[in-house]
Formats: structure tokens, C-alpha cells, sequence
């Protein structure tokens, strides 16, 4: 939790110097709408007290949509199906892991380029076994976060996230570039985290991480 809170303060400290990042939406006006597609190749591991087992990389979708409420006010959903590559161990068990995670967060706009926000995140991760079976455990968190972003060329933005929850951390950094009028490419790096899920009766903390390329639509 420590490394987590460091994390926080440093990514809050480089947006509120307005040297580094923030969100891809500015514009809270009630009704604008961001809609973002991301092809994720995503390395997945879970951690328990016999240690950390790697599941290799695989690519899987995450998604969201931002629509504006107006005086500041924006309502967020994102998604994110992180699924792992089987792993085949030498006693013929083949296995994957699959760590989903749902948001549904309430953005204020603290200025033009730092956003605070609040919500409830939905936590999942999932084991398949053809030798256990399958195992899953899910909870429901209250988050908190910043996201900002930065004009670092006429139509290059920089940004960043950071979401903390008791039993969660996400955050993200990178690159939109805007290729066509209300469209834009985006390039980043994510982490996300969920801790404390029971699996086959052992509590794991279960990591996706990786890079992203998607698409940012704006009406």
C-alpha cells in the first residue's frame, strides 16, 4: 500500500506541474461523449505465500465511454477482460487466468487538465484448470483517482491515471494522436492489479500489465 500511495502522490505531483499528463477528454459539456477501443497485449501472473506464477501474454480488448454531465461533472465506464495464455505444466495440467475488472466513476474537473474522480470498481479473477476445475472470486471496491492530460505538440496529448482502492490499483500513461477530426490513436502502458482474491482457497493478488493500441471517437 505504501508503493501504491508513493505511486499516487508522484503521478498527482507531475500533473499538478503540468509537465506531464492528463485525460483524453477535457470537455465535461453535458452530452459530449468519448468512446475508447484498446487492443491490450496483456502479461498476466498471480502472487500467493508459495510465490509468483506467470501465465505469458496474450492480447485481449478494454474498452470505455466518458459522457459529460455538465458544470464540471462527467460519468465514466470502462472495462478490461484480461485473459492469459494457457500454461502447460510437465504433469499435462493446462491452465489460464483471466482477471476482469468493471469501473463505473463519477469525474469532477478540477481545471483544464486534471480531472479527480470517484466510483465503484468490480473486481474478478477467474482459474481454469483441466485438472482443478475451475475457481473465481469477485468484490465490489470504492475508488479514487486522477487522470490529466497535456498538449505536447498541435495534435499530440500526453496523459495519465491513477485509480486506488483498498484492494486495487490501475494506473496508465501515454500518447493520443489525433488522426483524423474527433479521432485519434492512442499508444500506452497499464497496470492493473486486484488483491485479496480467494482461489482455490489461497488469497492471490492477481497483475495484468502491458501495452496498448487503440482508438479514441469523439461526438
Amino acid at each position: 500500500m505504501k508503493k501504491t500511495a508513493l505511486l499516487a502522490i508522484a503521478i498527482a505531483t507531475i500533473l499538478t506541474a503540468s509537465v506531464g499528463f492528463a485525460a483524453p477528454q477535457t470537455d465535461y459539456s453535458a452530452g459530449k461523449t468519448s468512446v475508447d477501443l484498446t487492443w491490450r497485449n496483456a502479461d498476466n501472473y498471480v502472487e500467493d505465500n508459495l510465490g509468483s506464477t506467470g501465465y505469458g501474454i496474450k492480447g485481449n480488448w478494454d474498452w470505455g465511454i466518458t459522457t459529460g454531465l455538465g458544470n464540471n461533472f462527467a460519468f465514466q465506464y470502462a472495462g478490461f477482460n484480461a485473459k492469459s495464455a494457457d500454461k502447460v505444466y510437465s504433469a499435462g495440467d493446462v491452465e489460464n487466468f483471466e482477471l476482469k475488472t468493471q469501473e463505473f466513476n463519477v469525474l469532477y474537473k478540477l481545471d483544464n487538465n486534471i480531472s479527480a474522480y470517484a466510483g465503484l470498481v468490480k473486481i474478478k479473477g477467474i482459474s481454469n484448470s483441466n485438472y482443478y476445475g475451475n475457481a473465481s472470486d469477485s468484490k465490489n471496491e470504492l475508488q479514487f483517482g486522477l487522470v490529466g492530460s497535456t498538449k505536447i505538440a498541435d495534435k499530440t496529448t500526453a496523459y495519465a491515471q491513477v485509480g486506488i482502492a483498498s484492494d486495487f490499483t490501475n494506473w496508465k500513461v501515454g500518447l493520443s494522436q489525433e488522426i483524423a477530426p474527433n479521432l485519434e490513436l492512442n499508444l500506452d502502458y497499464r497496470r492493473t492489479q486486484g488483491k485479496n482474491l480467494n482461489l482455490y482457497g489461497y488469497n492471490v493478488d492477481a497483475t495484468a500489465k502491458g501495452l496498448g493500441l487503440g482508438i479514441t471517437y469523439k461526438f
